[in-house]
């Protein structure tokens, strides 16, 4: 039976009340009210089972509707009953899929229990609202999607409070990139504790790649990592646990079991979901190649060893399996001197190799691309820009600012539509800060551990790092944001607005 399936029993109706400190110790964190539910059908142990791909929802004749509501969730996770917030009480977003050219309506529908300090929350965040609040209040984002940032679109700044419902039209665009892309909560403030909690789930965008025979016969897996967080009665009330990674998790899965047979290509798209988890993600014994980085094609595919992923990042891999056994999927490099514990501590899932032989063509070569991944030539630069990722001490702790400012909505940077810039990002902290952009994505010059060229809208950097990359503001005009995307950094202020506006003629 489906552990995504949908439980029916009627849900209990005592609300339980949870205090709640912050990561910094301020005030106005939101109040933990909530309904506690009957299991869904997750209630059992999901150690070391076959994985599950998430449901998935896909587009008819060019247009996806789909109803997404926001609500705590009761399955089983690790072993321990659980009580998250989620989407539609499965530990992980169902899949949506749809084809560049469509249109997608998203209705969200914030089922989450009343919280009276919503009442202060504002959709034009200032600087005193860098801290946590707002846990009962949500709305929408798509990830790395090349879409209008102005409602009823992919606007960060819309609040849905308790009750209400919000209409999200995407329009994706005909040539838009095809590959992985994803969609999370996003309301300043609460972004880590939902997503951390669960509140995400992967965006395929089809294209002219999915028509490639070689990667079209392949049998596609969704690897959706997470790193909930909760107490030990399963709940995530309190912003402190936000400061620790915990496992992690395949969707929603716990060292899960993938099969393959032998000589048998897959497709896997992986998100990194998790609101704070930084990979190297690799298997034992084998090569992957490297389609899409970020929902981005590679010029031509790449054979690596291992593919890093820092939080918000997705790649499309085509894995061969080799010879018949079982093998380990780690997080990260395994070495010599790694003790069994800790080879085990790094493990995400196994892969099972079964002897029925298959003899599948594992594609290399070029891919096909669009338009807006063209390079960007040095000559077409319009302005450059230095940013730094920092922190300031402040009588409540630390803050964390972009050019030595916490955000605030009110002074965004204004950037005419058409401009072609080049940025360096610095980081002078002891942290990484993933760094991330909504709505154009980027080419990648130097740094962040990433091959030169390589479009993205995530990227690594690390402690005490420099990258530098270009980009083009196309398409779209409106307020949007650039941010670290280890969430508790970004609700903490590590983020700034940019508006583009149309050129003055």
């Amino acid at each position: 039976m489906s552990i995504f399936k949908n439980n029916k029993i009627p849900r209990r109706s005592f609300i339980k009340g949870i205090s709640l400190t912050s990561l910094t110790g301020l005030a106005g964190a939101s109040a933990g009210y909530f309904i506690s539910g009957a299991p869904s059908a997750w209630a059992k142990s999901t150690h070391s089972r076959p994985l599950q791909n998430p449901p998935q929802e896909a587009a008819v004749d060019g247009l996806l509707r789909v109803s997404i509501n926001a609500k705590y969730g009761n399955f089983e996770l690790m072993d321990q009953q659980t009580y998250l917030r989620c989407f539609d009480n499965q530990p992980v977003g169902r899949t949506l899929r749809v084809k560049a050219g469509d249109t997608i309506r998203l209705s969200l529908h914030n089922k989450l229990p009343y919280d009276p300090l919503q009442e202060i929350c504002t959709s034009i965040p200032t600087e005193e609202d860098n801290t946590p609040r707002g846990f009962n209040v949500t709305n929408m984002h798509v990830h790395g999607v090349h879409v209008s940032p102005k409602s009823p679109a992919d606007n960060i700044f819309t609040l849905v409070r308790f009750q209400e419902s919000e209409q999200y039209i995407y329009n994706i665009p005909k040539d838009h990139p095809p590959g992985t892309y994803f969609y999370h909560a996003h309301f300043h403030g609460s972004v880590a504790l939902q997503v951390a909690s669960g509140m995400a789930g992967a965006l395929i965008i089809e294209g002219p790649i999915d028509d490639v025979p070689e990667i079209k016969a392949c049998k596609e897996q969704v690897l959706c990592f997470q790193t909930p967080r909760f107490d030990s009665e399963g709940l995530c009330e309190n912003y402190d646990l936000l400061s620790e990674q915990g496992a992690i998790l395949i969707n929603g899965q716990y060292k899960p079991v993938i099969t393959m047979k032998q000589g048998e290509v897959q497709r896997w798209r992986m998100v990194n979901a998790s609101h704070m988890a930084n990979m190297q993600f690799n298997v034992q014994a084998h090569e992957v190649t490297a389609l899409c980085f970020d929902g981005n094609p590679l010029e031509e595919s790449r054979i690596q060893n291992q593919i890093v992923m820092v939080p918000g990042n997705r790649a499309d891999i085509l894995i061969k399996a080799k010879a018949t056994g079982t093998y380990a999927i780690y997080s990260e490099p395994v070495t010599g001197s790694d003790t069994e514990a800790e080879k085990e501590a790094k493990r995400l899932a196994s892969l099972v190799i079964e002897p029925q032989q298959l003899d599948m063509p594992l594609f290399q070569g070029n891919l096909p691309r669009p338009n807006l991944l063209n390079n960007i030539n040095k000559d077409e630069i319009t302005f450059g820009r230095r940013l730094e990722f920092g922190l300031s001490g402040a009588a409540d702790g630390n803050k964390y600012t972009i050019n030595g400012e916490p955000f605030s909505c009110l002074n965004p940077w204004q950037i005419p539509l058409g401009a072609v810039e080049e940025w360096e990002v610095y980081n002078h902290t002891a942290e990484s800060h993933p760094f991330h952009i909504h709505v154009n994505p980027f080419q990648m010059i130097s740094g962040g551990d990433v091959e030169p060229g390589t479009w993205l809208d995530t990227v690594n950097l690390a402690p005490f790092s420099r990258i530098r990359f270009r980009t083009r503001f196309e398409d779209y005009t409106g307020t949007f944001v650039f941010h670290c995307h280890n969430l508790t950094h970004e609700d903490l202020g590590m983020m700034q607005a940019v508006e583009v506006i149309s050129p003055i003629s």
